[in-house]
């Protein structure tokens, strides 16, 4: 039989001072909300770069920049493949004119959810409006020229409604992009320190326990640098290490 509790006992929560639960609190927001920010700065950072080697790369292949929206007409209707539906639709109608298709898109939530996408399209490529209509059922869709890539770039980039986004869903997508530029989207994402260390032509990804290692000679590069409460410090310049066979 349980005993009955003294008349002073409080529980854990009661027990907590006012003021440490309002601290924890903001705490776990502060926290919540600094993960978003750089995930969100990530992908800002991601995206200008894709952009950046998709004009590149259709400068070289005389292809025009196309600002495209799609809209939800129920957001009830949202799944995350359907702009993977309409982008292999659009991808096989270009196949067959002899073409690929680079593209970036981003997912926002104004109301109703849409998509933002920037297409790199031959010069000779038209959206004829039933097609367009048949290949995005979803809702309305909107379709222009765009003169300034890195202008629509940074609209589509701003990634205000992230947080009211379903869950699950990605915030930005990319694809069509040549062996070139794959290598400068992701070399972009590396830290700093490790570019100078690494030859231009080469990838490295995280490696379990710590630093980076090339994905083509398996060297593991170890960061210098140590997190302090005031900031970054220089601790030492690490030797490479290899990955075990």
């Amino acid at each position: 039989m349980s005993q009955p509790l003294p008349a002073n006992h409080q529980s854990a929560r009661g027990s907590m001072p006012a003021a440490r639960r309002a601290e924890l609190v903001k705490k776990n927001e502060t926290s919540t909300s600094l993960a978003l920010r750089k995930r969100k700065k990530a992908a800002r950072k991601k995206l200008k770069q894709t952009i950046k080697e998709q004009w590149r790369y259709a400068k070289a292949n005389n292809l025009r920049a196309v600002a495209v929206t799609l809209t939800f007409a129920d957001n009830a209707r949202f799944t995350t493949t359907r702009i993977s539906a309409f982008l292999n639709k659009l991808r096989r109608a270009l196949k067959r004119k002899g073409h690929g298709l680079p593209y970036v898109w981003t997912l926002e939530r104004e109301g109703r959810l849409h998509y933002h996408l920037l297409l790199w399209l031959p010069r000779d490529f038209k959206f004829a409006p039933e097609k367009l209509k048949k290949w995005w059922s979803w809702g309305s869709t909107w379709v222009g020229s765009c003169r300034s890539p890195s202008a629509w770039g940074r609209y589509i980039a701003k990634f205000d409604s992230t947080a009211k986004l379903p869950k699950g869903a990605r915030i930005h997508g990319a694809g069509g992009m040549d062996e070139e530029g794959k290598t400068a989207v992701l070399r972009a994402a590396l830290p700093r320190w490790l570019l100078p260390l690494l030859p231009v032509s080469q990838r490295a990804r995280r490696c379990p326990g710590g630093g980076w290692v090339d994905a083509e000679t398996g060297v593991i590069h170890r960061s210098p640098y140590k997190w302090t409460p005031w900031g970054p410090k220089l601790i030492s310049v690490s030797q490479p290490s290899f990955i075990s066979p």
